[in-house]
């Protein structure tokens, strides 16, 4: 399990489940969904911390990323965040 911080209220999220799966329970943070599958660019977050726990964008996320002019590495799709390593901390912040 990791701790996650989304817009200040705290998830324990297993590795290993994409943040999509979990949309109805990471929407009480704040989080707008639109499609959970990383085409649409809704849920684009800012990682404050633990990026070195996610695992690295898809081709897909990334193709959205640069699509909706999103070019930093700390900016992600949350719908597409799959934790790597336990025992971390996450912090995101959506916009």
């Amino acid at each position: 399990m990791a701790k996650v911080k989304i817009n200040g209220k705290l998830f324990d999220i297993p590795a290993g489940v994409k943040f999509g799966d979990l949309h109805h329970d990471i929407e009480k943070a704040g989080v707008e969904f639109g499609c959970t599958d990383g085409q649409c660019g809704v849920c684009v977050c800012t990682v404050k911390s633990g990026l070195e726990c996610l695992a690295e964008p898809s081709e897909q996320e990334e193709e959205t990323l640069w699509r909706i002019g999103e070019y930093e590495e700390n900016r992600r799709l949350t719908c597409q965040l799959v934790i790597e390593r336990e025992n971390c901390t996450i912090e995101l912040e959506t916009d």
